[in-house]
């Protein structure tokens, strides 16, 4: 009888192990919808640039869809504007294309990763790199 106890004990904890470690192993679908809208580059205080820099998201597919990038150097120097259109994955992975349909003849323009994707928060990483390249600060919804 004690052996038993043993045995069904020892079963019994290996059976909950395995069952604690059965967790969620499908990455988490990315939301691409959060992206819709303007999003400004957030000015880092310890670098001497002008430059404000905005993308214009505007969804197509849960996939894809256009951006229009507006820079300005100087307040009163108004705004140059690029067509460029995007394709992002279940895992954040983006990749921006120049021109507003991705046409084979396009070239890629930037290729990021999205770490953190909010409503009004949005942080860019370099590719398969622990290297922000950006953030951004969600000004309007479209």
């Amino acid at each position: 009888m004690r052996n038993f106890k043993c045995l069904f004990f020892t079963l019994l904890s290996l059976a909950l192990v395995s069952l604690a470690s059965c967790g969620d192993d499908e990455p988490k679908s990315f939301d691409s919808s959060k992206l819709e809208g303007t999003w400004r580059k957030v000015i880092d205080d310890r670098i001497m640039d002008g430059e404000i820099v905005k993308y214009t998201f505007y969804p197509e597919t849960s996939y894809s869809g256009h951006i229009v990038k507006y820079v300005s150097n100087w307040p009163d120097e108004g705004w140059t504007e690029t067509d460029l259109n995007y394709r992002v994955g279940e895992t954040g992975h983006m990749n921006i294309f120049t021109g507003k349909t991705h046409d084979g003849q396009s070239q890629i323009y930037l290729e990021v990763d999205i770490h953190k994707l909010t409503g009004m928060d949005m942080i860019w990483y370099k590719t398969d790199k622990n290297e922000e390249i950006a953030r951004f600060k969600k000004e309007t919804t479209n």
